[in-house]
């Protein structure tokens, strides 16, 4: 079993969706808005970390744009993960976990809003691939989502310690958060030789991560020093540097970040439903403005290629687009240093810092 990311061939793009608990909702907003003008085809491959992984996983199996159906289904992150029903103290009472996964993956995912599995990789549609901690070998693993292992594989994406079990089984193997490790693993998709790379972030790209202190790492894995050791140790590293590449990519990758410009209205475990819907709407906002960019971007690509193939040439990388977007298209050039820092999005405006 192929639990790999995918070497890149053919266009060499990828599309990464970080997590972060409610976060989420901001990716939700962004990636219906990609649908409605850029569908998964354009990427050859979707790979997303905790609670992305859920918003990816509709993106992933959406072949056509369906602008109605994806607004009904934001009412996931909208309405039905308001209040208490999905994270509750008294939950345990009723013999479930703080965090319900049963509630989000079984009856939101499965039923209510059901997610169109028997489509991933049909239609033209990437390989989508969720990253998960294997907990016995305490590493990163990409499991290639099915029609027959989606949900297992969305509770143990979504496994947070101390919220929930944190961990649950994928195909034979305990597995939890991939973000306990490495919240965004962009030099992964670099590895693998992905030059034209799309992330989703749900919090300002100018944003850095502390260290889990001690006691958090202990709560998360009372029986497993080791890994507590690890998060701690790992979490934030990872954090920081995919921030730091996307900011400044090496030579020859381009990377698109869509992301807040300033700190979201929600956290890791917001309920409040106006807080939640305000940060739908940034991610709608933020989406559709990147779309059209990216969509503006890939045509370059392809005519270029288009004009080099009949002239015998190999097909060039397209450089950043010189006007202002709601997203980062970052190049370095040969013995050149990024001029700029990182292009975030806000609802109301575009900005880039220098």
């Amino acid at each position: 079993m192929n639990r790999r990311l995918p070497e890149a061939k053919g266009r060499k793009r990828a599309l990464l969706v970080e997590g972060g608990g409610m976060k989420g909702a901001f990716a939700g907003g962004v990636l219906h808005a990609l649908n409605c003008y850029l569908p998964a085809q354009h990427y050859d491959l979707v790979v997303a970390v905790s609670s992305g992984a859920c918003c990816a996983a509709y993106y992933a199996s959406t072949p056509d744009p369906e602008p109605e159906i994806g607004d009904h289904t934001l009412s996931i992150w909208r309405h039905e993960l308001a209040g208490h029903r999905l994270i509750s103290i008294f939950n345990p009472l009723k013999k479930r976990t703080l965090l319900d996964q049963e509630f989000l993956i079984d009856f939101l995912f499965a039923k209510k809003y059901p997610l169109q599995a028997e489509n991933f990789e049909q239609y033209g549609l990437p390989e989508f691939r969720v990253a998960v901690t294997n907990l016995r070998s305490r590493s990163i693993e990409y499991v290639r989502a099915t029609e027959s292992n989606i949900f297992p594989l969305l509770k143990a994406a979504t496994a947070l310690p101390i919220a929930t079990r944190g961990r649950h089984d994928v195909e034979g193997r305990l597995c939890s958060d991939a973000a306990l490790l490495n919240p965004l693993p962009v030099n992964d998709l670099i590895e693998c030789g992905y030059t034209d790379i799309t992330v989703v972030m749900n919090s300002p790209s100018w944003r850095t991560s502390a260290p889990f202190n001690f006691l958090t790492g202990m709560l998360s894995f009372p029986r497993d020093w080791k890994m507590a050791k690890l998060m701690r140790r790992w979490h934030h590293h990872h954090f920081n540097l995919a921030r730091s590449v996307a900011s400044a990519p090496p030579e020859g990758i381009t990377i698109h970040t869509i992301a807040p410009e300033q700190f979201l209205p929600v956290g890791l475990v917001t309920t409040d439903q106006a807080k939640l819907e305000e940060t739908v709407a940034m991610g709608v906002q933020a989406g559709e403005r990147a779309a059209k960019m990216l969509l503006e971007h890939f045509n370059g690509q392809q005519k270029k290629s288009g004009r080099n193939s009949k002239k015998g040439t190999k097909a060039t990388k397209a450089t950043r687009p010189s006007a202002p977007s709601a997203i980062e298209g970052k190049q370095r050039k040969a013995g050149q240093q990024p001029k700029n820092r990182g292009k975030a999005v806000r609802s109301d405006s575009v900005r880039q810092s220098a």
